[in-house]
This record gives C-alpha cells, sequence and structure tokens, in this order.
C-alpha cells in the first residue's frame, strides 16, 4: 500500500466502550495513568481515562499504539468500535463453529471479519454473483 502496489482495506477494532481511535484525539499524551512515562504521540482519550467497571479483557488502555496511530492518521487504515455484547455473541458462535474459544481481543476482531464477511456475501448476492443459500 505504501509503494502504491496494492490497495487492502485494513480494519483496526477496537471496544465501544475504550474507543480510542474511533473517538479519541491524536495527541502527546503518556503512556501510563500515574504519568510516569515519557509522552507518546497516538489517539487518546486521556492518561486519565477509565472504561466502566464491566468492560472485560485486556483492551482497557486509554490510548492506541503509536504505530496504529499514525497509520491511522495518514488513512491507511479504518477503525470500526464494537459492543462488548455482541463480540461475545460472535465469539460464542466462533467456538461452536470452529471449535476454538478466543481470547476477548481476539473477538473484536472475529465480530468485525463476521459482518464483513455477511455485508459482502450479501453485495454479492444482491447483484446476482452469488446463488442464494438452499
Amino acid at each position: 500500500m505504501l509503494r502504491g502496489e496494492a490497495d487492502y482495506e485494513i480494519i483496526a477494532v477496537e471496544p465501544a466502550s475504550c474507543p480510542s481511535l474511533t473517538r479519541g484525539v491524536y495527541a502527546y499524551d503518556f503512556c501510563d495513568t500515574g504519568k510516569v512515562c515519557p509522552l507518546a504521540k497516538m489517539y487518546t482519550l486521556g492518561s486519565g481515562f477509565i472504561p466502566s467497571a464491566n468492560h472485560a479483557g485486556g483492551l482497557r488502555y486509554h490510548g492506541m499504539s503509536s504505530i496504529v496511530s499514525e497509520l491511522y492518521d495518514q488513512g491507511l487504515l479504518k477503525a470500526r468500535s464494537v459492543e462488548q455484547t455482541e463480540v461475545f455473541k460472535a465469539a460464542t458462535e466462533f467456538a461452536r463453529v470452529e471449535g476454538i474459544l478466543p481470547a476477548p481481543e481476539s473477538s473484536h476482531a472475529i465480530k468485525v471479519a463476521i459482518d464483513e464477511a455477511l455485508t459482502h456475501r450479501y453485495r454479492l448476492f444482491r447483484y446476482g454473483r452469488l446463488p442464494e443459500i438452499q
């Protein structure tokens, strides 16, 4: 993509309760809530941000990595936030179909992968390029 040789759609997925890319600002912020670590440029909700107590998984951080933030700022990837209950429904479906129990963090990507597959399947069917499922 950087060399202009290909055009991919890369989607960064984050929890709706910690939406640093989709609702944060691109600024220098502390990497920790104690404000001891050096400043880093990132999409952030602010180092004082505290997610809701019922938010599960390891995705509680107030910011996004500097590299992902830079790629998002340059428009090389998109971001989508998803609700926790929908994520766990997708993880349950994935576990039943594939026999693999995904971690909460991976389940966010699984949710959007399922959504994208269904969206593109619908588009193909709508334009007569895919037979209807029997």
